[in-house]
């Protein structure tokens, strides 16, 4: 079994059942409004998030404590046939990978990049420095498939505090270091990623009005735009049409990788 830093590494290709542990934790750490959301009606890109287990078992994996088995962290990642320039990846971000990746393993294509999709860190473990462990966890899982390009759309945890800030002006601000003021970008930054550039449409949330409601416990009695906790942009809510959708921007990073 693979090892980083005394963790075990283990993936779904390992273990299948490690997909209901995986799941669990997602459900218990991400916002409803992340995990319990659909895509927009009529959206050009729909995607199987859990199809991701069945196409690339060998990059779903947990972090595990040698010494209990409790599973500390765990992450989700996939490959996908893309050769353009970092600065013409699309502005769909993370909606984009899922779906182009997917049509990519059913042409056979051949993968020429990696693409990071979650990190979710045991809210019991947190403190303990483990964001930085498992994302180099999931980049010698992404190497190991040979290839030659590691991108992540970064979701930034404190851009909820300015929801209303373009993702382009928030992800080019920098602390005293230099480095991003986001301290999840931060993670990504000191394990030598760059920023590439924002990608505003990267996961589009879409529900009813009612389940927006219960999500952010916060009424919504007309059509509009709100701000709301956890939220990194306005939810435009159009009552007449029972669905309101929050369009989430993130940050395209990129990894560099062993040649």
């Amino acid at each position: 079994m693979r090892e980083i830093d005394g963790f075990q590494i283990q993936t779904v290709a390992d273990d299948p059942g490690l997909v209901d542990r995986i799941q669990g934790l997602i459900d218990s750490v991400w916002p409803s409004f992340v995990t319990q959301s659909s895509s927009p009606k009529g959206h050009p890109l729909p995607f199987s998030w859990f199809g991701i287990y069945d196409l690339w078992p060998q990059l779903q994996f947990v972090l595990l404590d040698p010494v209990d088995g409790e599973m500390v962290a765990a992450c989700n990642a996939l490959t996908l046939a893309w050769d353009g320039a970092a600065e013409e990846l699309p502005d769909t971000g993370w909606n984009w990978a899922m779906h182009q990746a997917r049509k990519d393993f059913e042409a056979g294509r051949t993968p020429t990049m990696g693409c990071g999709l979650s990190v979710t860190i045991n809210p019991a473990r947190r403190g303990q420095r483990l964001s930085g462990v498992t994302l180099r966890a999931m980049k010698q899982l992404v190497e190991e498939t040979g290839v030659k390009r590691f991108f992540v759309p970064v979701r930034p945890t404190t851009k909820a505090r300015y929801p209303i800030t373009p993702m382009g002006v928030f992800c080019r601000w920098t602390n005293a270091e230099g480095l991003p003021l986001d301290p999840w970008m931060r993670v990504h930054a000191r394990l030598g990623a760059r920023v590439v550039k924002p990608c505003n449409q990267s996961q589009p949330l879409a529900g009813t009005v009612a389940e927006w409601e219960m999500w952010l416990d916060l009424p919504l009695p007309t059509s509009g735009e709100y701000v709301g906790p956890g939220l990194l942009a306005p939810l435009r809510v159009d009552r007449e049409a029972d669905e309101a959708i929050c369009m989430e921007p993130n940050v395209w990073m990129e990894h560099p990788l062993a040649k």
